[in-house]
C-alpha cells in the first residue's frame, strides 16, 4: 500500500501589510503558477518580477519554507494564502496566494469538493474584494488553480463552484490562474460559463509547452477593465509555467 505523501489543511493564511488604500485606475498583475518553488532562481525572478504589481496571483505557492519572511514582513503587499495540502515529509503546505498593495475588504477561499487520484489532494480558489479609487464598486479577483487528472464531470463541478463566487458580484472583476485547460472539452466548457458571466479573455501572445500537451493552462478573465498591455515572459525557465504580466485600467 502507498502511503498518501500528504494530508489536507485547508485553511486561510494572511502576511504582510498592504501599502495602499485603493486600487486604480491602472492595475498591474503578475500571474504566475510557482512550481513550488523547486526550481533554482525562482525568487530572484519572482522578486523582480512583482516589483511594480498591484496585484500578484500565484498558484503552487509554499509556505513553511525558508521564504516565507518575504511574504510575512512585506510592507507593500498584504498576502492571502488558501492553504491546500501539506506535505507529510517536509511540512511544506501550498496553495494559491494573492498579494495585494491595498488590503482585502473580503475575502472566501474554498476546496474542490474531489481530489486529485494518487495524491488525493484538493485545489483551491481564493477570491478576494478590493476597494477601487473610482468607483463605488470593488474588485473582485479570484485566483484558482482547477483539479486536475479527473473525468470531466469532476472538473466541470469543480469549474461551477469557482463561477458561482462571482454569481452576486456587480463590479469589475479578474479571473485568472492555472486552470489546467489542456483539452477542447474543458475549454469549451470553460468559455460558455465566460460569456454568461460577460467576461473577456485576456489575448496573449504564447509559447506552447510540451508538458502542457501544447495547451495553454493559464489564462485571465476580466470584466468591467480594459488592457493596456499583456506580456508572458517566456525567457524565464524558473518554474514550468511562464509568469504573466498584465497592465489594466477600470473602464468608468
Amino acid at each position: 500500500m502507498i502511503k498518501n505523501r500528504y494530508s489536507a489543511v485547508e485553511s486561510l493564511k494572511i502576511m504582510g501589510s498592504a501599502s495602499k488604500e485603493q486600487l486604480g485606475p491602472n492595475i498591474d498583475l503578475l500571474l504566475w503558477n510557482v512550481y513550488k518553488c523547486k526550481k533554482k532562481g525562482w525568487h530572484e525572478d519572482f522578486v523582480t518580477l512583482m516589483a511594480d504589481k498591484d496585484l500578484v496571483l500565484l498558484q503552487e505557492a509554499i509556505v513553511n519554507s525558508p521564504f516565507d519572511s518575504h511574504f510575512k514582513k512585506s510592507i507593500k503587499h498584504q498576502w492571502i494564502m488558501a492553504r491546500s495540502f501539506k506535505s507529510t515529509k517536509t511540512n511544506i503546505i501550498t496553495g494559491v496566494k494573492t498579494g495585494c498593495t491595498v488590503a482585502a475588504n473580503k475575502y472566501y477561499y474554498s476546496a474542490s469538493k474531489h481530489s486529485e487520484p494518487l495524491s488525493k489532494t484538493k485545489k483551491m480558489l481564493l477570491a478576494t474584494f478590493y476597494p477601487l479609487n473610482t468607483q463605488a464598486q470593488s474588485l473582485l479577483v479570484v485566483n484558482s488553480h482547477l483539479i486536475n487528472f479527473v473525468a470531466f464531470e469532476k472538473f466541470k463541478v469543480h469549474l461551477d463552484q469557482v463561477f458561482r463566487t462571482l454569481k452576486n458580484h456587480d463590479g469589475p472583476i479578474i479571473l485568472a490562474g492555472d486552470f489546467n485547460t489542456w483539452n477542447k472539452k474543458r475549454l469549451k466548457y470553460f468559455n460558455s460559463l465566460a460569456m454568461l458571466f460577460s467576461l473577456e479573455e485576456v489575448k496573449m501572445t504564447r509559447q506552447p509547452r510540451l508538458k502542457h500537451l501544447f495547451k495553454h493552462l493559464d489564462h485571465i478573465y476580466c470584466r468591467g477593465l480594459s488592457v493596456v498591455n499583456a506580456h508572458v515572459h517566456t525567457d524565464i525557465h524558473s518554474s514550468d509555467h511562464f509568469p504573466i504580466s498584465l497592465s489594466l485600467r477600470i473602464i468608468d
